[in-house]
């Protein structure tokens, strides 16, 4: 099965069942769907590279969506409270939906590109380059996908944001999109640092550096 099939079959299953978990998986289903739209189109200067990207970085979310492939207590913290805050009635949809985005971005994303980006010390300075920039691409396609996912998912649960959106006009998206851009900013960062790693030790430092900050955006996600 596809990424997008298995995200599209676990928002079904979840929605059935009233998990709000369904939120994250239809909203990252929707964004997959523009990224390989984007792909299959030309958008990228290394669509085979970007492919490995997405792939890996799916697996680290079905990993903590399926309980059988997560022992107990291996689940990162930030996945933890992305999964409770579902369960909890007092969070808003708006907050179910970004809690899964930040543990996504701030917690996956380096640990995926540090994956496909195992050959750094070998590439070339323009195919280094030609990456970052197909990394930073990237945001183009969620800036155009904000719209989309905000009124098929979150105001579909929550009719008053779609108020709240017509009123602020483009206001929310700017703050989202300009909030994204920074964490996946970091996430480059952080995944040449685990790069950089030379023991496990350090990789462990780095890979606990990687989690306290996704678990203090989630923290003020919560606080909203």
């Amino acid at each position: 099965m596809t990424t997008v099939g298995r995200l599209d079959a676990l928002a079904a299953q979840w929605e059935a069942s009233n998990d709000r978990r369904f939120l994250f998986a239809r909203a990252y289903g929707l964004m997959t769907s523009a990224m390989l739209s984007r792909v299959e189109g030309g958008g990228f200067a290394d669509p085979t590279w970007v492919q490995s990207l997405l792939d890996r970085f799916a697996d680290y979310y079905f990993v903590v969506a399926d309980p059988v492939e997560t022992p107990e207590g291996a689940c990162p913290l930030v996945w933890t409270a992305a999964f409770d805050a579902c369960r909890d009635d007092s969070a808003m949809p708006l907050q179910q939906v970004l809690l899964g985005i930040n543990a996504h971005i701030n917690h996956d994303l380096p640990l995926a590109l540090a994956d496909v980006l195992a050959d750094w010390d070998t590439l070339a300075e323009e195919t280094r380059t030609t990456r970052h920039q197909d990394h930073e691409t990237v945001n183009d396609v969620i800036v155009a996908s904000v719209d989309l996912v905000q009124g098929s998912v979150v105001n579909e649960v929550m009719p008053i944001l779609g108020v709240l959106d017509t009123l602020l006009g483009g206001l929310d998206e700017a703050v989202f999109t300009a909030t994204v851009r920074s964490w996946r900013e970091h996430a480059w960062d952080e995944a040449q640092q685990l790069l950089r790693c030379s023991t496990d030790d350090e990789r462990a430092a780095v890979v606990d550096q990687i989690h306290d900050r996704a678990l203090r955006w989630a923290e003020w996600i919560r606080s909203l």
